[in-house]
């Protein structure tokens, strides 16, 4: 018979268990891995909290030790072999530990039944030399699945090499459920070690206790959100002083807002991708009707959350060199210049500072053009669908085209862990398609109370949101705000003008677009309009490509599908945003006005529209603003007025159809 290896001893146990924790630490990797498996463990406690409910006696989560041919046979329990205690039958949660554990072959005697085997400890060894007897981690509730032969090793500590000569060769394994496992003894001294049994569950909503003091200060505080997230609270220390407390006051402020769901919140829409996935059409109208009310709709799980960490060889792979040169927004600066927080730098800085707990960083507009809205969504865009894509025929491109007609068509966000941004609005009127693909945020959208206003209203009720914290009260007598949480995969649209606050609790790759739509273009005039006036405190980028976008719209009208849904404020907006196209430059934006090849065409049917159902543009502006009843207040800025009779306009447009 071989000599059996001695087992390692419990110093060499404790200080490989010490490496373990430290490894945790220092490795976010590890930490993920970690983190993933506890949140197995939290489902196999469900289990037993459901056995619990049936009556049956839940699993213990205490260590189980297995005898080998060389154990001490006085550690032996009366009853034990014989698979019952205390001379009655043995509880079915005990045989169901028993039945797991006994991973090798047993050999009963004849005419014994499965419940009553007595594991032959004394014959030839049924396991072979590569095979390893399952550990406590791999307990699982007898409802969840049948114990499996070969067993599946245990992972718990996979990754810890320990110098030590191989374990014994094991006989068939004998289930000792009365003695309690103990930890080796260690000093006072020593850092506290992973128990070898299940790790301590922890709550699937805290965000916040793996990244404090690594990926964040240390002395970051915390807050739970209505929703039951825990997330860090912004904190950059200097000199013993928080200079991000303003921002830390704001999300704590924010967290205390109620959580948006498909039960209560009437201005967010809330729908899992795959109830839709088979009716794509279907699903474009639906968020179509929603966005043309004003409202904003959430697509959950719209892509399977990725296993991946946001580091230099993930964004390789998105398409970003590490030397890639970026604007990177810093909060520390942004204390100090709010309107100018940009450091120039490349990817691979900013991925440097990722690790640095006293620096909070995020990048705005990161090209990438043609992913940010999904494949069966593009449809969409009228901009490029109808706009670019079916006009350029009849108006070759001859012009220089700003690039951003076609760069906001996707882009990218990184941000680091603690970013808020503050509430803002989109600017030069697009719709906003954001969705999460690492990590979460907090997207809090605004909504007017009362939408039955002027414009000139609007803006001031605007103005309000550049101080939350002072004017906290007058906001909320005014304006809606709820708390819509994007988990990894989750899509997010807004209609253009959507005032919104974000937070971003960990470090974060996500994806979006900003395009035109011709049923929403009465928000995007809005939008413009208070860019116009007040944009320099009301947008987070400025953006100044829209008029050749709306051009290439108008030109498409005398073409223009009988499936394209018209209606009458949009439509209005649109010729107006064409015709006094001066009265939509944003602040700080160039206002030389140029000319190019669509102008022309463009202001001939934007009139021809305007005389021909409003006999003129002061008409069609007060049919704008107050309906067609001209009822002073009586017309929703959220409204979009009544179809347009597609007969009357073909008969208006009959002259542009020519070749």
């Amino acid at each position: 018979m071989p000599i059996q290896p001695s087992e390692p001893s419990q110093t060499k146990v404790a200080e490989a268990k010490r490496t373990w924790r430290h490894a945790k630490k220092q490795d976010p990797a590890e930490a993920e891995r970690l983190r993933l498996q506890q949140n197995e463990h939290k489902r196999i406690s469900r289990a037993r909290r459901k056995l619990a409910q049936q009556g049956l006696q839940q699993p213990s989560a205490k260590r189980r030790r297995a005898v080998t041919p060389d154990a001490d046979s006085s550690h032996s329990v009366p009853g034990s072999l014989s698979g019952n205690t205390a001379g009655g039958e043995e509880p079915p949660a005990k045989r169901h530990q028993a039945a797991i554990c006994n991973v090798g072959p047993s050999h009963p005697a004849p005419g014994s039944s499965s419940a009553n085997v007595t594991p032959d400890t004394n014959g030839p060894s049924d396991i072979p030399d590569d095979q390893t007897v399952a550990g406590p981690s791999d307990l699982i509730p007898d409802h969840a699945a049948p114990p499996v032969n070969p067993p599946v090793p245990s992972r718990l500590f996979s990754h810890i090499s320990v110098a030590t000569e191989p374990p014994p060769i094991t006989r068939d394994v004998e289930v000792m459920t009365e003695l309690p496992y103990a930890d080796p003894p260690h000093s006072e001294n020593d850092p506290a070690v992973p128990s070898t049994s299940l790790i301590p569950l922890v709550d699937a909503k805290d965000l916040a206790t793996d990244i404090i003091g690594f990926k964040v200060s240390a002395h970051s505080e915390t807050v739970k959100w209505s929703s039951g997230f825990t997330t860090v609270l912004p904190c950059i220390r200097k000199d013993g002083v928080n200079i991000c407390q303003d921002d830390a006051d704001t999300v704590r402020y924010l967290s205390k807002l109620p959580e948006s769901n498909p039960e209560s919140s009437s201005h967010v829409v809330h729908i899992h991708h795959s109830d839709w996935i088979s009716r794509p059409v279907e699903l474009r109208d639906l968020i179509s009707q929603t966005l043309r009310e004003g409202k904003c709709i959430v697509l959950r799980a719209l892509e399977k959350p990725q296993a991946a960490r946001l580091d230099l060889d993930y964004l390789e792979d998105q398409g970003f060199s590490q030397f890639m040169r970026v604007s990177i927004h810093d909060v520390e600066e942004r204390t100090r210049d709010y309107t100018h927080p940009q450091l120039e730098g490349t990817i691979e800085d900013f991925l440097r500072n990722l690790c640095d707990p006293n620096c909070i960083q995020f990048i705005l507009d990161l090209p990438y053009t043609g992913r940010g809205i999904p494949d069966h969504l593009r449809q969409l865009d009228h901009g490029i669908a109808h706009g670019w894509n079916q006009t350029t025929t009849d108006y070759p491109i001859q012009d220089k085209v700003h690039p951003d007609n076609f760069l906001l068509n996707g882009w990218s966000l990184l941000h680091q862990p603690g970013v808020l941004t503050n509430f803002h609005h989109d600017s030069d009127g697009g719709v906003t398609f954001v969705q999460s693909v690492l990590g979460k945020k907090k997207w809090i959208p605004a909504f007017l109370r009362n939408p039955n206003i002027s414009r000139t209203k609007f803006t001031e009720l605007s103005l309000l949101m550049t101080n939350l914290l002072a004017n906290h009260a007058e906001i909320e007598a005014n304006w809606n705000m709820e708390v819509v949480t994007l988990q990894e995969g989750d899509l997010f649209i807004q209609p253009p003008g959507q005032y919104h606050a974000a937070y971003t609790p960990t470090e974060s790759f996500a994806k979006g677009a900003h395009c035109l739509n011709l049923e929403f273009l009465h928000h995007s005039e809005l939008s413009r309009f208070v860019d116009a006036k007040k944009g320099h405190f009301l947008t987070n980028q400025v953006h100044e490509h829209s008029l050749e976008t709306l051009e290439r719209m108008v030109i498409y009208l005398p073409r223009a599908s009988c499936r394209t849904r018209l209606f009458t404020r949009p439509i209005i907006a649109l010729c107006t945003m064409v015709i006094d196209s001066h009265k939509y430059v944003a602040v700080g934006a160039n206002k030389k006005k140029t000319l190019r090849n669509t102008t022309k065409p463009a202001l001939a049917i934007s009139r021809a529209i305007i005389k021909y159902f409003w006999k003129d543009l002061e008409t069609a502006n007060s049919v704008y603003r107050f309906g067609s009843d001209k009822r002073r207040s009586s017309q929703s800025l959220m409204h979009p007025g009544e179809l347009i009779d597609r007969k009357e306009l073909a008969i208006c447009l009959k002259p542009f159809t020519g070749f």
